[in-house]
């Protein structure tokens, strides 16, 4: 706790406070030789020096030291002794500087929080994590996902979305950058050394046809990778226009109406629909789920053609392999075409012009797993989050190293003595009258 080795200690006692405490400590005498002429040192008195220290929750706490000062009696140097509880011109002892940077992994915690939880101020831990938390960019690796989101504060004037760039095998974040555009991201990507790029054998990405380009433009050996999710959502969103559209070709207050209006999640996602019958007042009978789910289709012909396409997509996607997906997805397309409902030609466009990147992502590289950005959108769900809690968030060189710090296990902190801060210089001040 102290960083000590108790036969260093001469003495040692605490004084308990309300909400505090302090350790009282002084060290032993040792034999020190002067730096300038070599010869024995001689104590020559104490300063007493405090550094902050708080050990137990909910209790500030300081480490009471006094400090001895070795005088040389041939040449009158002076020295202090070695400061074994943290580094020359910091107030915080070794002890606590690591708990406030253990805390800053977790992006849970605003700076806010930290500091009340260590007693210490929002911009000492803000001058902690700039100082000691230095991210360099981070080594491609062969299967990487590309993804943006969107942050109007933190991205470039002429941009309003980050770029959020991922290491997919070893499920960590590699980079945040300030805009998504495709001529700063192959700038960006040129300036890393071909030999690392070649090595990139995976590149996956929503379908944005910018990431498209620069993928193919920068990595010459990269198999890209539509994002599956993606392309289930596209249709789950053509599907309920097709919904809408049918649903107000019903009479308000009818019942075709009202369990297209109310009963709808029955079709958009997976229920159990064999459940316990429940008294509907609107039928004056006990209706489960499947009841409900079978007069729903029965209202349109169209409704069940396009949510039989949707249910067959969603098949398709779970248990198609890469030998089997492009027969499958070219039948697929076909009943797409043949079905003629208007919200579903977006979706067959989108097919066609995806449809290679599609089966791409049927390849199970690593881990049998498929070749996906599920892990790009948990990280922008957890950068969402951590944004939201801290109520905002505009510095962008600080958020990225916070950001790679705590979503990417490879990088370490490294605590010095020197201490810097990335506050970014504010507007000057008007001239004013003193009142």
């Amino acid at each position: 706790m102290l960083n000590l080795n108790p036969d260093d200690i001469e003495s040692s006692w605490i004084q308990r406070h309300d909400n505090s405490f302090d350790i009282f400590i002084t060290l032993k005498l040792t034999s020190v030789p002067c730096p300038i002429c070599n010869h024995p040192m001689i104590s020559h008195g104490k300063h007493r020096k405090v550094i902050h220290n708080p050990t137990i929750l909910d209790f500030d706490g300081n480490i009471i030291w006094s400090a001895r000062r070795y005088k040389c009696k041939r040449c009158g140097k002076t020295i202090m002794e070695d400061n074994p509880f943290t580094f020359t011109g910091i107030s915080e002892s070794y002890s606590q500087i690591r708990r406030i940077m253990i805390h800053l992994r977790n992006l849970d915690y605003t700076y806010l929080n930290i500091a009340q939880r260590h007693h210490t101020s929002v911009t000492t831990v803000q001058r902690y994590a700039d100082s000691w938390i230095i991210v360099p960019r981070q080594k491609l690796t062969e299967s990487i996902g590309i993804d943006e989101y969107h942050s109007p504060v933190l991205s470039n004037r002429n941009n309003t979305y980050l770029c959020i760039i991922v290491d997919n095998v070893g499920r960590r974040l590699l980079e945040v950058l300030p805009s998504c555009q495709s001529e700063y991201l192959k700038r960006y990507f040129l300036n890393i050394p071909i030999e690392e790029r070649r090595q990139v054998k995976y590149v996956t990405i929503d379908m944005w046809e910018s990431y498209k380009n620069v993928a193919h433009s920068v990595f010459p050996n990269c198999v890209i990778a539509v994002d599956p999710f993606h392309v289930i959502k596209n249709i789950g969103l053509a599907f309920t226009k097709v919904r809408i559209r049918i649903m107000s070709s019903f009479d308000y207050g009818s019942n075709g109406y009202y369990l297209l209006k109310k009963w709808h999640k029955l079709l958009e996602s997976d229920y159990n629909l064999d459940n316990e019958p429940r008294y509907n007042h609107r039928f004056q009978t006990k209706l489960n789920y499947r009841d409900l789910f079978n007069m729903i289709l029965e209202l349109n012909s169209q409704l069940t053609k396009a949510y039989r396409l949707k249910e067959k997509y969603r098949k398709f996607n779970r248990s198609a392999t890469c030998d089997n997906a492009r027969e499958k997805l070219e039948q697929l397309l076909m009943e797409f075409c043949k079905a003629n409902i208007p919200e579903y030609d977006p979706i067959i466009n989108m097919m066609y012009t995806w449809e290679e990147k599609i089966i791409h992502s049927f390849q199970r590289p690593y881990d049998d797993r498929k070749l996906s950005n599920a892990l790009s959108e948990n990280i922008n769900g957890k950068i969402n989050a951590h944004i939201t809690v801290s109520r905002g968030i505009s510095n962008f060189a600080r958020f990225r190293n916070r950001l790679i710090y705590a979503l990417n296990d490879t990088v370490m902190y490294k605590v010095t003595g020197f201490l810097q801060s990335l506050k970014r210089p504010g507007k000057p001040r008007g001239n004013y009258k003193k009142k």
